[in-house]
């Protein structure tokens, strides 16, 4: 038995709902046959090679995540990282599928879009393709593990790894361990224990003695601290501006940008704030200037309707409640605080 880590971000509004389902899924669509498969189990590395060549006409590195992906072995092992949590899978077919035997008629995408099959592909009504190529069958053993609570730092450490998947034999026991303290429901961090018990603290403090205002000088200082080297707050006369955006942080050496609402509210909020920082990041998406664009509201509430909670997972934004903000405060040092606000 082997573990493994594989995130699904690529294509999240389908590899979800697969998961769901039980399908574990890569992209790779352009090398979804069945010869592909046969190869590829019997390690034969040429092959595999030359079929990049043929058909991309390159190698990329990003190839080994497909080699990896299709040799994972039943009874195998797969943390799958989410939003702030993580999954714990057991691969429960005897092989790799094509993506087509992932298909069932009652497949939807977010957004309640109806997936089709065609030509052995997934794909929306309007005939366009989903990039996924291969699929596996796993059982979702333990669901939504709180990061923050049950990994330690070796296994925090490598689920920001930027590749797909990779082979985390090494730290198997870290795994093992946070199984075990979820099923107690026994933090390992002391840690996490002061981010729970000083993050409500904060927030009240934060909701009497802030307004508004303060409130957007507050998050605009957490981008500073958080080693933005640019944030501002943008014109509320901004030339063809569609949708709104408080705070933009820009993160140089990331090519990073951030758009941000932040909402001094209380209770549980509406869209609208998550429908105009939408509209503002797709306006700015249009601009080919090489930064990676996110979307984030913060807020002092605690919860957002079911509409906006929806519509952040059909378009990746970020949805942070006040006790959430305050955590990130938490860590991000209170000594970072001690300006004017």
């Amino acid at each position: 038995m082997d573990y493994w880590l594989h995130r699904i971000s690529y294509l999240a509004e389908l590899s979800y709902p697969l998961l769901d389902k039980g399908f574990l899924t890569i992209g790779f669509s352009d090398f979804s046959f069945e010869e592909m498969i046969e190869r590829t189990l019997k390690k034969e590395w040429d092959y595999f090679n030359n079929r990049f060549t043929e058909i991309w006409g390159n190698t990329p590195r990003t190839r080994y995540n497909l080699w990896y992906f299709l040799r994972f072995k039943k009874g195998d092992i797969v943390v799958v990282p989410t939003w702030g949590a993580f999954h714990i899978c057991e691969i429960i077919d005897d092989g790799p599928l094509l993506i087509e035997k992932s298909f069932s008629t009652d497949l939807k995408a977010w957004g309640n879009k109806k997936v089709v099959l065609d030509n052995n592909l997934l794909a929306q009504e309007n005939g366009d393709s989903y990039d996924l190529g291969f699929a596996r069958k796993i059982k979702i053993l333990y669901r939504n593990i709180p990061r923050d609570k049950f990994a330690d730092s070796k296994l925090t450490a490598r689920m920001k790894i930027r590749q797909t998947n990779a082979n985390i034999n090494d730290i198997k026991g870290s795994v093992i361990k946070s199984i075990e303290n979820f099923q107690l429901n026994k933090p390992i961090h002391l840690h996490s224990i002061l981010i729970d018990k000083t993050a409500r603290i904060i927030l009240d403090t934060i909701k009497t003695e802030l307004n508004p205002d303060k409130f957007e000088k507050l998050v605009k200082l957490y981008f500073q601290s958080a080693g933005a080297n640019q944030v501002y707050i943008p014109a509320k006369n901004e030339r063809d501006k569609e949708g709104d955006a408080d705070i933009v942080a820009v993160f140089e050496n990331l090519k990073l940008i951030v758009y941000t609402q932040a909402k001094f509210q209380t209770g549980q909020i509406s869209e609208w704030g998550t429908n105009q920082v939408l509209e503002y990041k797709t306006n700015k998406d249009s601009v080919d200037d090489g930064y990676n664009k996110l979307a984030w509201v913060i807020t002092t509430a605690d919860t957002f309707n079911e509409t906006a909670s929806n519509l952040a997972k059909q378009n990746q934004i970020q949805l942070i409640n006040g006790v959430e903000f305050s955590k990130m405060l938490f860590n991000n040092g209170i000594i970072a605080l001690n300006r004017d606000i």
